[in-house]
């Protein structure tokens, strides 16, 4: 294991410093919401396990006494801050998918108790020396239970990556649908680091190969920060702007539909209800357009405050749009019968087509259907016996 030290003290400083320079970016760049939360600490804990392991390399066969002790708790921070790190990482996972933080059972389940027997099993290994030994000239060897700690670690990831791929054939929407496969996709690396290290005693890769799997999903979780909102999840206006300006120019020959939602007296939720929960209806409506609209590539985007705007590629034809908007009635009128929210939520609709004589750009389409929006607005707020 000697001829490896210098190879795996130098992926340990590559992978080391990637996940500084992540770790510096995320908490400049990202903003401070749940999700977030857990990727920072995934982060950490990841770049905290990549120094345990450095610091291994760093002193493995100095002499000493305090070396030895220091090797003794540098290693068991090693398996500890591993295990933990996967445990974040599920926490992400679970909450990107669910839109929800885990159950105290669940919590207890699938964290405290992986955490829980690496403490346990670090804390009786000076006695036992079951998952791994120092040796009297400070070198390191596995133990008869450091296999099976390492399965639970990879365990753990491939069971969150299979759990993703199930629920991403449950889901329709063609982003979401990227994102999981890169959520899934993460345990690709670490799983090559796993395979080497038993091919090739005395590598160091899992880790150092994570830290990649952690700059990919960076990368996309930037490219989501730029284009995604925040709340909802959809597209945000950026997107919605970058795609018209594709798509509808003089030059174009794109036909397309686009509908512009809003949500009727969403102040009246903000007034009686405080602004959380007029945060929760947007999520809600967000839920129902995107389940509305589910089939085919549709572009959905969160056009700013209760606004949204939905776009059919290669369809002008209003017949073609009666489908999607029954289903967008029937889906809301569903929401509401099983009282899910303190107050009934109502969505008011305008519709444009693109080519039409009169538009000739982006502002052309979103202004005409605007206008349609606003006469079924008039009508829906009539219906409800709102005053103007």
């Amino acid at each position: 294991m000697q001829e490896f030290i210098l190879f795996n003290y130098g992926v340990d400083c590559f992978g080391l410093a990637v996940m500084l320079i992540i770790l510096f970016t995320c908490f400049t760049s990202f903003d401070n919401t749940q999700d977030v939360r857990f990727l920072r600490l995934t982060f950490i804990l990841l770049t905290c396990t990549l120094f345990f392991d450095l610091i291994q390399w760093a002193i493995e066969n100095t002499p000493g006494t305090n070396i030895h002790i220091l090797m003794h708790l540098d290693v068991s921070a090693y398996y500890i801050s591993q295990i933990a790190s996967v445990v974040a990482w599920g926490d992400y996972v679970h909450y990107r998918v669910t839109g929800k933080v885990r159950s105290r059972n669940a919590q207890i389940a699938a964290a405290y108790v992986p955490i829980g027997i690496t403490l346990l099993l670090m804390l009786i290994n000076p006695f036992t020396s079951a998952v791994f030994t120092i040796t009297p000239s400070n070198g390191y060897e596995r133990g008869p239970v450091s296999n099976p700690v390492a399965l639970l670690v990879m365990g753990y990831l491939l069971g969150i990556s299979l759990w993703v791929l199930y629920k991403r054939t449950q889901e329709k929407l063609a982003s979401t649908k990227r994102e999981y496969l890169i959520l899934a996709g993460f345990v690709v690396a670490p799983f090559i680091g796993a395979i080497i290290q038993l091919q090739m005693y005395g590598i160091s890769l899992i880790w150092p190969l994570t830290s990649i799997s952690m700059l990919l999903l960076y990368i996309n979780r930037s490219r989501d920060e730029i284009s995604i909102d925040a709340l909802t999840g959809l597209n945000n206006r950026g997107s919605l702007d970058k795609y018209l300006l594709e798509r509808v120019h003089s030059d174009s020959e794109e036909r397309l539909t686009l509908i512009l939602m809003d949500v009727d007296k969403f102040k009246l939720i903000n007034d009686n209800l405080g602004h959380d929960m007029g945060d929760v209806a947007l999520r809600e409506v967000s839920e129902i357009i995107r389940k509305s609209f589910s089939q085919g590539h549709n572009f959905l985007s969160r056009y700013g405050g209760d606004e949204f705007v939905v776009i059919v590629p290669q369809v002008d034809d209003p017949r073609m749009i009666d489908s999607y908007m029954r289903d967008l009635r029937a889906n809301l009128e569903d929401f509401n019968s099983r009282k899910a929210f303190p107050m009934s939520l109502s969505i008011s609709c305008g519709t444009a087509f693109y080519p039409k004589d009169n538009i000739k750009n982006p502002e052309d389409l979103l202004k005409a259907a605007d206008a349609q929006m606003y006469e079924e607005k008039e009508r829906h707020h009539a219906e409800l016996g709102f005053k103007k």
